[in-house]
């Protein structure tokens, strides 16, 4: 783990001040904006490479993408920056052994929003990060949370490994009652609709959204494929598992139409209607659950996760359902999410835990009456 977190200096101050070549692992949406905050802390960049597979004769922002091979050999000393999230093991495995020859760092910047959760944003919410850490029910959960600011400030990633969790474990937090309903928001392709109806297999009702076309083509072949349409006939093959109703929509404070981004990067998330993006059904959780209970509700909705509580505020008050809440896609996430829920239900216990990942992506909050 690198030395400088104590002396309070983040990892774009640090970087400033090393005097060697950096260079970029990788050329996507992560390596533009970290290259992006590089410019404009005018640390300059020696060079850009990609895993084998992919280095063509191509370039990104005027470098030539090279392999890491040629800039090792041309700066021996050179920083590395990896600028995307995996959770492969064979990507994992190239990345320690860069790592092993290299000082190698992976800069945390947010999937949305301009808020870097860089020193001097720390400071700034030193009080409310501390707040929500006095909220944490276990050592596991706090021990993540002072891992993921520890590596937000430094790009270490190795500070999130001792602090990985197993999916699986949420089933240990949580008391899902018999027969209960399970709203997915974000569904993506059904992946979370499996898992979660494989570990609570209780659930008999399963509210599906997603807003991403082709994603929601997935998703409804996925719930086709897996669930009966008519639960209560005694014929299906399938009989016992949960009714699922999949939407396409965008869940946010309100509803009505929504604008999303044409070049949408990572997922689809809601931005200003002035940038004249593809339009999308926008529907609030009440609206989303008209006067059904909701027992389980899991919000991973690409940074519109604040949205998405506020226009289900009167949900959270009346069902106080045990809640599965992503914190990473936005800097402030970390705080002003759980502040933002036990404002509105004080009794939950809270959590916090990380699943494996290079970045932390795959970080989540969990919120429980029981």
């Amino acid at each position: 783990m690198i030395a400088f977190l104590d002396e309070k200096v983040d990892i774009w101050q640090y970087l400033a001040g090393a005097n060697r070549p950096v260079v970029l692992y990788g050329t996507g949406n992560g390596a533009d904006k970290i290259l992006d905050h590089l410019i404009a802390r005018q640390i300059p960049v020696s060079g850009v490479f990609a895993s084998s597979g992919f280095v063509r004769d191509r370039s990104f922002r005027g470098f030539p993408v090279e392999t890491y091979e040629a800039l090792k050999e041309r700066f021996p000393d050179m920083i590395v920056l990896i600028c995307f999230g995996t959770s492969l093991p064979d990507v994992l495995s190239n990345i320690d052994r860069i790592a092993g020859e290299c000082e190698t760092y992976a800069p945390d910047v947010p999937v949305y929003g301009n808020h870097l959760f860089d020193s001097s944003f720390y400071a700034s919410h030193e009080e409310e990060l501390s707040t929500v850490r006095g909220f944490l029910e276990d050592e596991i959960s706090r021990d993540t949370f002072d891992r993921v600011i520890s590596y937000k400030l430094t790009g270490d990633y190795l500070f999130l490994r001792p602090c990985e969790r197993p999916s699986e474990e949420i089933r240990t937090l949580l008391c899902v009652p018999d027969g209960a309903r399970y709203i997915d928001l974000g569904a993506y392709n059904g992946d979370t609709l499996l898992f979660y109806t494989k570990i609570f297999p209780q659930i008999r009702s399963v509210i599906a959204v997603e807003p991403d076309r082709r994603n929601f083509r997935k998703l409804s072949e996925t719930a086709r494929s897996n669930f009966p349409s008519d639960v209560s006939d005694p014929s299906s093959p399938s009989c016992g598992k949960a009714s699922v109703s999949c939407i396409r929509a965008l869940v946010s404070d309100r509803d009505g139409t929504a604008f999303v981004p044409r070049n949408r990067g990572r997922g689809v998330h809601e931005t200003d209607s002035s940038e004249k993006g593809e339009e999308l059904t926008a529907v609030s959780l009440v609206t989303l659950l008209q006067d059904q209970k909701a027992d389980l509700i899991k919000m991973d909705v690409e940074g519109n996760e604040r949205k998405a509580l506020e226009g289900g505020r009167e949900v959270l008050l009346r069902d106080k359902p045990d809640l599965i809440v992503s914190c990473y896609h936005r800097s402030e996430d970390l705080f002003s999410l759980p502040l933002f829920i036990k404002e509105i239900v004080p009794e939950y216990k809270v959590y916090m835990r990380h699943h494996p990942h290079l970045l932390c992506w795959e970080t989540e909050y969990i919120f429980t009456r029981h």
